[in-house]
């Protein structure tokens, strides 16, 4: 604005001082002094065009402003004087100054204007300059109309200035108004929305902390029938659920079976061997095959999977695969009376759920399995640890000692007490078998076994039990060793002969050296003459 004010003042100016130069060349006042200033005030305006052109608004119109003032003051001492016309000049340069430079630049105008015109007054007192008081009429008019027409288009400038600040006001004011409404609305929309995820966060707080409570409750069941029991029944519990159901694949892969429901449409699906053919049946076969987790919900084209008659309230449905690695070994369904229960966030949160439901499943199959190889590994050592001692106490000739106080004798055979009640029987057993008994009889038929009595009988027989078993071992092992030895040394004296006399008469030798009180006979056969009763005899003997 102060711009386009400055160029407007500037190229007026320019015109009318080239129209009035030969105006003023055609009078008799004329003077090469006039012309010099004219053209001097022409330049300086230029100069201030340039510095306007150059961005420097302030010095154009500082420029502008002092060569008015001087022209003003140089017109007013050649002219009328301070009692003339030209002097109302002062009041549309300070305005003018006001517009283009500042407020304080207009009221420097003022005061400088003020001190011109006593200077000017005391001049023309004193005689230095001379004012031509013999101004017509229309001069006069024309002179003041000029200066008032200049005042007036100056003052609608700044009035029209002031009225488009005062618009320009109006309009930040709105648009602040607005502006502080659309902030309310947002920060009100804000708190709505930090409310509505803190409760959402929340609610995943709680959730986590669910997930967390029943993977908790489940690490330490191993069986299980009660490890799926107990699963259905927290996640429902913690979660609110309406229907919790764990189904696991046979081995052929081709149904998912229910194993473990929290609901009482859950029990009767059980009680009747509830299936689901996997990939073809509700989404918990498509889970099955696919292994990946399915929504449905009771609208459109899923709300088929809602005609359960066990599980009527049901409107919305999850199921998530359980999985141990990349295997797929069943799913897990959820099931809400709520319509658009489950959402992705869900899915995602429940997912951890079903990791942690697998790795339990896996655990408890694992600990099943261990358990079961654990219980045939004991039956087979029982049953050889039978039969080992079934053959090994017939070789004994000693049954047991009986300890009387005085001395320990052996017992020829197995003989039952005379009276059975009055003796305390621990039996010694070995891996399950029972090798033998430790009777203890109390000369005192009333006398009752302490506890640490009974400890020390228990432990006896247990470490009589390790022992004898010891024992047994390493007499098998130096039989063997026996019979290793004998038939190493038979193997080397025979590889020593080349005569198949010396090799019979040297077999049936060393044989008979090492079965004592035995007579051995060595008879070579014909295999294409059938055994006679003699050939049986012989084997006999043998």
């Amino acid at each position: 604005f102060r711009a386009k004010i400055i160029n407007t003042y500037a190229w007026i100016s320019i015109l009318l001082m080239l129209i009035a130069a030969p105006v003023y060349v055609s009078q008799e006042t004329f003077s090469l002094s006039t012309v010099i200033v004219t053209i001097a005030a022409i330049a300086i305006m230029f100069i201030a065009l340039f510095l306007l052109r150059r961005g420097k608004i302030s010095a154009s119109g500082v420029i502008i402003v002092t060569i008015g003032l001087l022209l003003i003051s140089a017109g007013t001492a050649g002219a009328d004087g301070v009692r003339g016309s030209s002097t109302v000049a002062y009041i549309a340069l300070a305005l003018l100054a006001s517009i283009i430079v500042s407020l304080q630049a207009g009221v420097i105008v003022i005061a400088t204007s003020i001190a011109m015109l006593w200077v000017l007054a005391v001049f023309e007192v004193n005689g230095y300059i001379t004012p031509n008081l013999n101004v017509g009429p229309f001069n006069f008019t024309l002179t003041l109309s000029v200066n008032f027409i200049i005042i007036a288009v100056l003052i609608y400038f700044s009035t029209n200035s002031l009225r488009e600040a005062l618009k320009r006001a109006n309009k930040s004011e709105d648009g602040l108004r607005e502006s502080n409404k659309e902030l309310q609305e947002l920060t009100q929309n804000l708190e709505l929305r930090v409310e509505e995820r803190t409760k959402e966060l929340k609610e995943r707080t709680e959730q986590f902390e669910g997930i967390a409570d029943v993977a908790r409750s489940i690490a330490s069941i191993q069986e299980m029938d009660q490890l799926l029991q107990a699963i259905t029944k927290l996640v429902s519990e913690r979660f609110g659920f309406y229907h919790v159901g764990i189904f696991l694949l046979d081995n052929n892969k081709e149904f998912a079976l229910l194993q473990a429901a929290n609901s009482e449409g859950g029990s009767r699906m059980l009680a009747r061997g509830h299936r689901l053919r996997v990939g073809q049946q509700g989404i918990v076969g498509y889970v099955a095959l696919h292994g990946v987790a399915r929504i449905a919900l009771d609208v459109g084209d899923e709300a088929v999977y809602f005609n359960n008659p066990d599980l009527p309230e049901t409107h919305s449905e999850v199921a998530l695969p359980l999985k141990f690695g990349h295997e797929i070994i069943g799913a897990i369904d959820i099931q809400s009376m709520e319509t658009n229960a489950f959402s992705q966030e869900d899915v995602d949160l429940f997912s951890i759920l079903a990791d942690q439901v697998s790795v339990a499943i896996q655990n408890a199959r694992s600990l099943e399995q261990a358990q079961r190889a654990l219980h045939e590994v004991e039956v087979a050592s029982r049953q050889l640890t039978g039969q080992a001692w079934s053959g090994y106490s017939e070789s004994i000739r000693s049954k047991g000692y009986r300890y009387d106080g005085i001395k320990p004798e052996p017992l020829k055979k197995t003989t039952k007490p005379a009276n059975e009640q009055e003796s305390f029987t621990v039996p010694v057993q070995l891996r399950g078998q029972t090798i033998g008994r430790l009777k203890l009889k109390s000369a005192d038929g009333t006398r009752k076994w302490t506890e640490d009595e009974l400890a020390i009988i228990e432990s006896t027989a247990e470490r009589v039990a390790i022992a004898m078993d010891g024992a047994r071992l390493l007499d098998e092992a130096q039989r063997r060793a026996t019979r290793e030895t004998f038939l190493s040394e038979l193997a080397a004296k025979l590889g020593t002969s080349f005569q198949l006399d010396s090799i019979l008469r040297d077999t049936v030798e060393e044989l008979g050296q090492a079965l004592k009180g035995s007579t051995v006979t060595f008879q070579l056969v014909n295999p294409s003459t059938p055994p006679t009763l003699d050939n049986n005899n012989d084997s006999s003997e043998r």
